[in-house]
């Protein structure tokens, strides 16, 4: 995202983006064309490279290779090395070599994206785990600062809230993990890796807290995962991810979800330095939401999440979703409905647990592609403004999370009670 910016800032013909400090820390603002001139007359020229020999650039293709190896979902005994060397063939490129990085999925930004400081995250990989443990399971990013804001928020929330339990992680996402491993060196469990950890330390009660927005298809493959391993502990309990459970159609809205739509209005009032949301739209203000989207069933969530802002009275809140399914979510209709709503002025915030890759670079990003982009060429508005801050850093979702966590112990237990008292019965 930085490399984004800064070529926005140097041609300074598609838009102004100001990154504020202080309370605004995340929050960017972009202009309309009458303040474009002022910022192309105040950018300065990039730093120059001297253009990579043949020598280098054969050199970057392979590194690219080398991290087209990587960019897999499998992990393999090799995988470990594979990283090493490619970081270490990275760093053995010249500047301009680098430049020259690419491939199926390599690019510069794969080692030189500069993603934040990786000691401020806990990878909670340790070992003497004990006999209780709360592993907490999230698709992963890349983005260190994100990473240890929100997903380590909703850890680190965890453990202080059931201290008989040890708090462990894993990522769903190999591709993500291999990225961590190879760039920083910190290492995080995969599902399986995490899963062998807990029985080698003699693990008897696992509650499993996915961060995962709703029921989706991640959220099946990890229930289809832990039923493999379900006779190797005493209890094993998944609880509910973040929206709970899938309505039937458009309008039926449960509990969590009510209460989400209504966390991440107050907390975009707040992160924008809004009255409220009543005195946003009177000013012309409309806030939109943007998930990932997705083709399982569980999309008719992103519907409940818009009849929820409804239900709560938020008109000028829309639910928008990267992959543009379900449908109304996609970035033109979303567009289309602000626009016929007559409101001028826009704030895109991600209804994601992590303000990841999704939230710089499909949001925020300089692309023609990105939502920012696309709401700019409209031409329909005055104001553009981002928040890229991911729902985990939020102390009430990171509340919600823990109540859902509570409620599995409570399954687990039950459940184990029941089993004893079926097994009494019987003898």
């Amino acid at each position: 995202m930085r490399k984004a910016k800064l070529a926005v800032l140097v041609l300074g013909a598609a838009l102004a983006v100001s990154a504020c400090g202080g309370k605004d820390k995340g929050k960017e603002t972009i202009a309309t064309e009458s303040q474009q001139e002022t910022v192309a007359t105040e950018a300065t020229e990039p730093t120059t490279l001297a253009p990579a020999t043949d020598e280098e650039k054969a050199q970057a293709a392979e590194v690219g290779k080398k991290i087209d190896a990587i960019y897999v979902q499998n992990w393999s005994e090799d995988t470990e090395r594979l990283c090493k060397e490619a970081k270490e063939a990275w760093d053995a490129l010249s500047d301009s070599a680098k430049a020259e990085v690419s491939g199926e999925h390599a690019s510069p930004e794969y080692f030189g994206l500069d993603t934040g400081d990786v000691s401020k995250d806990d990878p909670r990989n340790q070992d003497e785990i004990g006999e209780k443990e709360i592993l907490v399971v999230s698709f992963g990013t890349s983005y260190n600062d994100s990473r240890a804001k929100d997903i380590g928020g909703i850890e680190a929330y965890l453990a202080k809230e059931f201290p008989d339990y040890s708090v462990r992680r894993a990522f769903t996402s190999q591709i993500i993990l291999n990225h961590i491993l190879a760039r920083d060196g910190e290492k995080i469990d995969n599902v399986e890796q995490a899963l062998e950890r807990a029985k080698k330390n003699g693990v008897k009660e696992l509650i499993v807290q996915p961060t995962h927005l709703m029921k989706g298809k991640e959220y099946d493959e990890l229930k289809e995962t832990l039923d493999k391993h379900k006779a190797s502990f005493e209890k094993l309990e998944l609880a509910e991810p973040l929206l709970g459970e899938v309505g039937k159609d458009a309008e039926d809205v449960n509990a969590d979800k009510e209460r989400v739509a209504n966390l991440i209005v107050q907390a975009t009032v707040t992160g924008g330095g809004f009255d409220s949301v009543q005195k946003a739209a009177q000013d012309g203000v409309a806030f939109v939401f943007l998930g990932h989207g997705t083709s399982h069933t569980a999309a008719i969530s992103y519907s409940e999440m818009q009849s929820a802002m409804k239900k709560l009275g938020y008109a000028n809140v829309f639910i928008g979703t990267v992959e543009g399914e379900p449908e109304e979510t996609a970035v033109g209709a979303v567009i289309d409905a602000v626009k016929k709503g007559g409101y001028k002025k826009v704030t895109i915030r991600p209804m994601m647990v992590v303000a990841g890759d999704h939230a710089h670079n499909d949001m925020a990003g300089a692309e023609d592609d990105s939502w920012v982009q696309q709401f700019l060429n409209a031409k329909s508005f005055d104001r553009i403004e981002t928040q890229i801050e991911g729902l985990g850093g939020v102390y009430d979702i990171q509340k919600l999370y823990a109540e859902h966590t509570q409620a599995a112990i409570n399954a687990a237990n039950t459940a184990a009670e029941e089993t004893t008292a079926a097994e009494t019965k019987a003898n």
